[in-house]
């Protein structure tokens, strides 16, 4: 279900424009389209490996877009001692990270055999994290102590920033109850794990071996996510039906061989390594045996675990409902937006852009009547995607920053794969082969719609996810970690800034291009509050019925209920592409009169990398200097 919540049960009656009900009259667009809320639910945030798959592990960035370092060399300095300190900071909390888990340093580089292996095991460990996470930042913190700060070099100053602000968001974590999603949908553990292992890419034999190896530390990994789950209900924060629900869906594709996602992934993947037939058959009759003998029976009995844990779940509750459950919020918000913000402030500020963006189209809609049909039937220039890219490419190069030539690989998820509401993500470069980009499409989600295709392509590939990274590698990139710590807000902001111009370059003029974005954003920004009223202000079925009257007809008690239980087992996902478009609207605003062109401003913009928005505010706005 995810994206598609709102279309699945969301119904508005159509108002005729007046004054007194301007804001009912266009929610009824919203409604209609939401369908194009679908891959922004469910993109790239989910491959950024474990690397964030459980807030007590010490575990970077959310989205694969900053992630992962861009060369595996760091710029040197011929400098003073202070600036050799700084280096030495900075490439001992990128190792620390990479000695965490095997896994990191598989989606880091290319043939990871060439560096240190760690000796964890190969999906990382939920025993004692905490102590292990604390451990990692305060060394960090203790090495940046000893910096100091006002002889270090420009570019030196913007990374310490940002690793400091990583730094003390994530010690806090480690101060608070573990509040961590296991069984969301979205967010949790299960479907990080999946993810994880379909999108482990095969270069190399070593890399067969390893995954073999992945694959044998199934069955402990999942006895420590049940661990994980008995100690969350030690501390009362137990899984709720819907997440239990949710999770078993899957079971039958998981615990029968064929079709298998693990195996359909490594008989697709394995094409790259250059085998003979001979050797790769070899090895995939290798896989199904452990499949067949280790990986099915773990599946089968967790899944037997959830089965009993099941009986005794009750209604999902919103993070509020639990001890230090609103500071954890608190924490959450400002760590997946990059800003400050509290979340009564998030609150009004999405309120006051959902009611200004509901008045506009409410205008439009009195200006066109028939704009309701016009967005329903509209096409894009290009209908294949390959094309797409290309012709958005030659687009944004005309008015954004030269990026050169670039290399991507563009394929169509297998169908054991096609996840529901995953339309597409990018995943960038590992260090030591900056030229594979990779941006994969969900066939069975995008459609026949050519407009969803061409929005889909301008947020993962140009002048998105993929173009924004491949600048920052070629003009701004100096040091490992920079790339790893970076905030989704920012991202996801500059993502869906950029699908706004795109719908120009679509050859639709500029009402109805604000319109069709308009109506897409606005229902992101309500369900982004709905989130805040569940999580932090302990919303019910009253209280989310009460603020989704207030822009659409009267909704039942179950319509309420799935999205409480979308935002109490995810929570936190949907501000990211709200708040973060806002925020670079509002940046852009600000910048605009210090720049000569938009070029220049877009370029001073990406080289800051995905640097959160309390600290771009301070580079990038006059008068706000850091």
């Amino acid at each position: 279900m995810h994206g598609m919540i709102i279309v699945s049960f969301l119904t508005a009656k159509l108002y005729h424009y007046d004054t007194d009900c301007a804001i009912k009259s266009t929610l009824c667009i919203i409604a209609y389209f939401s369908l194009y809320l679908k891959h922004y639910f469910y993109d790239e945030r989910r491959f950024y490996v474990f690397l964030k798959l459980h807030a007590k592990q010490f575990l970077l960035s959310t989205t694969l877009i900053p992630s992962l370092a861009l060369t595996t060399t760091v710029k040197v300095h011929a400098a003073s001692n202070t600036e050799d300190a700084f280096d030495n900071a900075a490439n001992t909390f990128f190792w620390d990270i990479m000695d965490s888990s095997p896994i990191n340093l598989h989606y880091s580089f290319s043939f990871p055999e060439d560096y240190k292996p760690s000796d964890n095991p190969p999906l990382g460990s939920f025993s004692e994290t905490f102590t292990e996470t604390a451990e990692i930042l305060n060394r960090a913190k203790e090495n940046l102590s000893a910096v100091e700060y006002n002889s270090l070099t420009a570019k030196q100053k913007q990374v310490y920033q940002l690793m400091k602000h990583y730094i003390d968001i994530n010690l806090e974590y480690c101060t608070l109850p573990d509040y961590t999603s296991t069984l969301g949908p979205m967010s949790g553990i299960l479907s990080t794990l999946n993810t994880t292992i379909t999108e482990y890419y095969l270069l190399s034999e070593q890399d067969i071996i390893n995954y073999l190896d992945v694959l044998k530390d199934i069955p402990r990994f999942l006895n420590d996510v049940v661990k994980e789950i008995e100690h969350q209900e030690s501390i009362g924060y137990v899984p709720s039906l819907y997440a239990f629900e949710q999770a078993l869906e899957n079971k039958d594709a998981m615990t029968t061989l064929e079709n298998h996602p693990y195996l359909e992934a490594f008989e697709s993947n394995v094409s790259e390594t250059g085998l003979s037939d001979d050797v790769v058959n070899n090895y995939t009759k290798q896989v199904k045996t452990v499949l067949t003998d280790e990986v099915l029976p773990a599946f089968s009995s967790f899944y037997e675990t959830l089965e009993n844990k099941k009986a005794s779940a009750g209604e999902s509750k919103g993070l509020a409902f639990y001890d230090q459950g609103k500071e954890y919020y608190e924490l959450l918000v400002r760590d997946n937006t990059g800003t400050d913000m509290t979340p009564l402030e998030l609150k009004d500020y999405l309120t006051d852009n959902l009611t200004q963006g509901l008045m506009n189209l409410s205008q439009s809609y009195s200006y066109n009547p028939n704009l309701l049909n016009d967005l329903d039937s509209l096409t894009a220039p290009k209908t294949d995607a390959d094309a797409i890219l290309q012709t958005l490419n030659q687009k944004a190069a005309e008015c954004m920053p030269d990026i050169g030539d670039t290399t991507y690989t563009l394929s169509y998820l297998p169908e054991a794969l096609q996840v529901p509401n995953n339309l597409a993500y990018y995943l960038s470069s590992p260090l030591d082969n900056e030229s594979r980009n990779i941006i994969r499409i969900n066939p069975s989600e995008v459609g026949d719609d050519s407009m969803v295709l061409w929005t889909t392509m301008a947020h993962e590939g140009y002048p998105g996810h993929l173009y924004q990274h491949q600048y920052f590698m070629q003009n701004s990139f100096e040091y490992n970690i920079e790339t790893l710590i970076g905030s989704l807000g920012t991202s996801e902001g500059w993502a869906y800034y950029v699908e706004k111009l795109s719908l120009e370059w679509a050859g639709l003029d500029e009402a109805t291009a604000d319109a069709y974005f308009t109506n897409m954003i606005l229902g992101m920004a309500a369900l982004s509050v709905v989130d805040i009223g569940v999580n932090y202000e302990g919303w019910g079925i009253e209280e989310t019925s009460n603020f989704l009257t207030t822009y659409y007809s009267e909704l039942d008690k179950n319509t309420c209920q799935n999205f409480i239980d979308t935002c109490a087992n995810d929570p936190g996902v949907y501000l990211p592409y709200s708040v973060g478009y806002y925020k670079t609207e509002d940046l852009f605003e600000q910048m605009a009169d210090g720049y000569s062109s938009d070029k220049n401003m877009y370029a001073a913009y990406l080289k800051m990398g995905s640097m959160p928005f309390t600290l771009l505010e301070k580079y990038l706005i006059p008068d706000n200097s850091i």
